[in-house]
């Protein structure tokens, strides 16, 4: 069984000062939160040109017309869709029900994700295996799908640390099997955030700019 494409939606919030990024702001002001969350996009979507073979979409939130989101669209070979109303889980079900199966779904928390890793999720979703990229605070990074699974997305304690064990046992009572990409830590923290810079040299830049390291 083989796709001629597999689209890969990056979900993605527009970046407005005070509403991305919340968790940040302990150590930085509501602005440079949304600057932060510029270049993590930027950096998922340009890490997601270079290395998925199918399509990347964004899966916009908040303002389908800012002009970051349209900025990204002259730079990148991307299109975009507007997120459905809903918890995150709805968000999720109705992108991939829409586009149709294969499929897969991606935040823009983890642009340090490797381009092997990409390009292993579109074999295996190409062969048919169902994967999922697990965050190591409990999460995931990463969902691709060969076929309805709508338990997977239902009654999930979204931001919490039993995501990925709930979503797990959920594929389980489907009787779905998901193939487990490599784990990584995911930027929610500002932790996570000094960890993942070291990746991306734009954000370590403006980090040290800014003089928040």
């Amino acid at each position: 069984m083989m796709f001629a494409d597999i689209p890969l939606l990056l979900f993605a919030k527009a970046p407005i000062a005070g509403k991305v990024k919340t968790r940040l702001m302990t150590n930085c002001s509501a602005e440079q939160a949304a600057e932060i969350a510029k270049r993590l996009m930027q950096a998922s979507i340009q890490r997601a040109c270079e290395f998925w073979p199918g399509e990347v979409y964004l899966s916009a939130w908040l303002d389908l017309d800012n002009h970051f989101f349209n900025d990204m669209l002259q730079r990148y070979p991307i299109r975009i869709t507007q997120q459905c109303e809903g918890d995150l889980g709805e968000k999720m079900r109705h992108a991939l029900a829409t586009f149709g199966y294969p499929a897969a779904v991606m935040g823009c928390d983890a642009p340090h994700t490797k381009g092997a890793t990409l390009q292993q999720a579109y074999r295996l979703l190409q062969q048919g295996e169902s994967v999922i990229g697990p965050s190591e605070d409990g999460g995931y990074y990463f969902l691709g799908l060969c076929q309805t699974a709508d338990r997977l997305f239902i009654d999930k304690p979204w931001g919490s640390e039993y995501v990925l064990e709930q979503t797990l046992s959920s594929a389980e009572d489907e009787g779905l099997t998901l193939s487990q990409l490599s784990a990584l830590n995911d930027v929610d923290e500002w932790q996570d955030l000094l960890e993942a810079s070291h990746q991306l040299p734009t954000l370590q830049e403006y980090l040290h700019s800014q003089k928040l390291v």
